[in-house]
């Protein structure tokens, strides 16, 4: 496979402008409501509304700039990160989540997964803190050809397969740092979701979708920037369906997401 070895760059070696810089990222975007940006937004965060209900108390661990609240626009949404600033409801650590047992219907993940040092222990300590039948809802990256391809470019972030994630001895990434990221998790995790399932006890897989194509490098990045040109709505409507296509007829080569929803399951 072609960009098979691990790759893993130092942050030095970024690329991108503005790396780690959530506060910035958000200024800009609610200023200017950037389309190609706007767009993909919308659709990384849209398909999570046919997961919610209207009484849910729903909570996203590493939400960043917090812009799931702009799109889901749900009065049981809490925001919370690692990093204190003005939009974050609570300051948490994901692996110490602060919630009571049982307390909460669904648990947000949006591209924080592929930064996690330890993310089977993650799903062991979340699942207490889930209401029977609860869900995660994770939407992340897929490291196919272009996915690979665009990291070696930007020297952005990068990817290992030479780990097992289902250890919970290893070590995905740099647990003192909280950009540090492989982007191979979530496609280690979920490309076979029977074996998630045999591995990480008490989820059920209910929802395993790969999407995302050429609106990611359109986008110009969500929080790490690259100068790109505002394209029209409907031409970026167009970019959509021409994922949809790329992605259904060689998702190894074209996919640059993944769509997950993990439900509780009772205890055996």
């Amino acid at each position: 496979m072609l960009l098979a070895g691990p790759y893993i760059p130092s942050h030095d070696a970024n690329r991108m402008a503005s790396e780690g810089d959530v506060a910035g990222a958000r200024k800009a975007f609610i200023a200017s409501r950037f389309n190609n940006l706007d767009v993909l937004l919308e659709q990384r965060f849209g398909w999570m509304r046919d997961h919610l209900k209207p009484d849910d108390v729903i909570v996203e661990f590493g939400c960043g700039a917090g812009f799931s609240r702009l799109y889901l626009n749900h009065p049981g949404l809490i925001l919370t990160d690692v990093l204190e600033n003005e939009w974050v409801d609570r300051n948490a650590d994901a692996m110490n989540p602060p919630f009571d047992p049982g307390s909460v219907d669904v648990i947000i993940c949006s591209h924080m997964i592929h930064h996690m040092a330890k993310p089977v222990t993650f799903f062991a300590k979340v699942r207490s803190i889930l209401r029977p039948g609860g869900r995660i809802i994770i939407q992340d990256l897929e490291t196919s050809l272009m996915m690979r391809l665009m990291l070696y470019a930007m020297r952005h972030e990068g990817w290992s397969y030479d780990i097992d994630v289902f250890d919970e001895n290893a070590v995905t990434n740099d647990p003192k740092d909280p950009w540090s990221a492989n982007c191979a998790i979530p496609e280690l995790l979920f490309r076979d979701s029977a074996e998630f399932e045999r591995r990480v006890p008490g989820y059920k897989v209910t929802k395993n979708e790969l999407n995302e194509c050429t609106l990611f490098p359109l986008s110009g990045g969500v929080i790490a920037k690259t100068p790109v040109p505002q394209l029209p709505r409907f031409l970026l409507a167009g970019f959509r369906a021409l994922d949809k296509v790329l992605v259904k007829i060689a998702p190894g080569v074209f996919a640059v997401g993944r769509s997950v929803v993990l439900t509780k399951q009772a205890e055996n």
